[in-house]
């Protein structure tokens, strides 16, 4: 696995659908076309910038940490947020495998303590730089909400470059917090929510999830991604409670946990996809008549959803607007997940196959409602500034 991969990639060849090349996703990569004003964001930024600072020192990096910021426009996006967009977080997961040593399990209480101590000592730096750790073990990380993609995604680009999320693993367990968007929202029909059919999609697209993710709980009853009564790999956060804890006001949010990070560049497509999508279903999800980007993005979102369903029917998938289950002890049950597992698995072996095609499709589809969504975010902004100006 290639973290560092920062390039552009090519387009899909069209005979066939291999899942795991690379798409053409240029509209992730055209920020440094484009000249803006640059803005102060310190509360957020300062822990891209801390992380950054230190990723230089250890590596003898020239690059100053704020013209790495400039360079991807975090600073004006963080301090200028569209209103029609939503907020992320992520978690990640870090096996205990991949920080302990092979001979653990031989080790001495003194040798343990030992080696604990020191390998606390190395986290502790992140949290002094303003990342804070994972709910589970501290090798872990939780970052703050973000209000775009590249932001997060610059960050973790960071810790791997320090070795604090070791290069040499694969696939560490992923939760997403979308901020702005709700699990089932009023104006959902009892059999369409839309919510789940949005990370049923992204699943399909394979690009931060696998088979063997999917129907990990089978094995391991404590999976982390259908813990917290989060059976259909979705999680509504418990706003008041997280508003009693840490003492700020966040808006309603859901928690995707089905995905795990197989690449950087995965991971900002991923980010980026669920920013954009979000954002249309949030409007669907909060309609103002009187808002004609509201209107837009809504009818974006309704289209984008008909077409997903429409797709999931044509390889007989369960209608992804119907709540999914895992019943993790029921190994034999007829499971969404074990569907959809079995047709990204077959994709993978059968580049020509209908699977294969199915996900390709699938991608497609987002890639080209994402940029249809920015397109109409970036117009409003543009349109703001012109009337501010």
């Amino acid at each position: 696995m290639n973290f560092h991969s920062e390039t552009a990639p090519s387009e899909n060849n069209r005979e066939a659908y291999p899942i795991y090349d690379r798409e053409a996703d240029a509209d992730l990569y055209d920020e440094s076309q484009k000249a803006e004003t640059m803005k102060s964001a310190v509360d957020r930024l300062q822990v891209v910038k801390n992380l950054r600072f230190t990723e230089e020192r250890e590596k003898g990096i020239a690059e100053r940490g704020d013209e790495f910021l400039k360079k991807h426009f975090l600073e004006y996006r963080e301090s200028n947020p569209s209103p029609y967009g939503v907020t992320l977080g992520i978690e990640i997961e870090i096996p205990k495998e991949s920080v302990l040593p092979k001979n653990w399990m031989n080790l001495t209480d003194v040798e343990k303590k030992k080696f604990l101590t020191k390998l606390k000592e190395k986290y502790k730096q992140t949290k002094k730089l303003g990342m804070p750790a994972g709910t589970d073990q501290f090798w872990e990380f939780a970052s703050e909400p973000a209000n775009y993609p590249t932001t997060l995604a610059r960050e973790t680009q960071a810790l791997i470059e320090m070795n604090l999320i070791p290069k040499e693993y694969r696939k560490f367990p992923l939760h997403v917090t979308i901020g702005g968007v709700t699990f089932l929202h009023e104006n959902d029909f009892l059999k369409e929510n839309n919510t789940h059919l949005l990370a049923r999609v992204l699943d399909a697209t394979a690009w931060e999830t696998d088979a063997e993710r999917l129907i990990a709980p089978y094995k391991d009853k404590n999976s982390d991604w259908t813990s917290h009564r989060a059976e259909s790999g979705i999680r509504e956060r418990n706003l008041d409670q997280i508003k009693q804890q840490e003492g700020i006001k966040i808006e309603r949010a859901v928690e995707f946990r089905t995905m795990q990070m197989q690449s950087l560049f995965g991971l900002e497509r991923y980010l980026g996809s669920i920013y954009y999508l979000g954002s249309a279903l949030k409007a669907y999800q909060n309609p103002d008549k009187s808002d004609p980007t509201v209107k837009k993005l809504s009818k974006v979102w309704r289209q984008f959803a008909g077409r997903s369903d429409e797709l999931f029917s044509k390889i007989n998938l369960p209608n992804p607007f119907v709540p999914w289950t895992l019943e993790t002890g029921n190994p034999d049950e007829h499971s969404p997940f074990k569907v959809l597992a079995k047709i990204l698995e077959k994709s993978e072996k059968e580049p020509k196959g209908k699977e294969s095609e199915f996900v390709h499709e699938i991608r497609q589809l987002v890639i080209e409602t994402r940029k249809e969504v920015k397109d109409i975010i970036e117009e409003d902004r543009d349109k703001n500034r012109k009337t501010a100006g």
